[in-house]
């Protein structure tokens, strides 16, 4: 899982370690151009007061679009 709002990694250099060092048939590189590097939305994570009434009223709204449903895929195919 890559975000497009991480500061802390260059997702195109982690992207291409993945593939070199983990065996192609297992891998899933998922990208999530909202997300921050925790996963959870950019515009959430930007303002403390919206990431606490978020986290207290709607906790799976925290989540950049579509990471929750790909969790859930992925577990269900193990």
């Amino acid at each position: 899982m890559l975000a497009g709002h991480d500061v802390n990694v260059d997702v195109t250099e982690t992207e291409a370690v993945y593939r070199r060092l983990l065996s192609a048939p297992g891998l899933r590189v998922a990208h999530y151009p909202d997300a921050t590097h925790a996963l959870v939305r950019h515009a959430v994570e930007r303002s403390s007061l919206l990431l606490t009434l978020t986290a207290v009223c709607a906790p799976r709204a925290l989540f950049a679009e579509g990471f929750l449903a790909d969790q859930r895929e992925f577990l269900a195919s193990l």
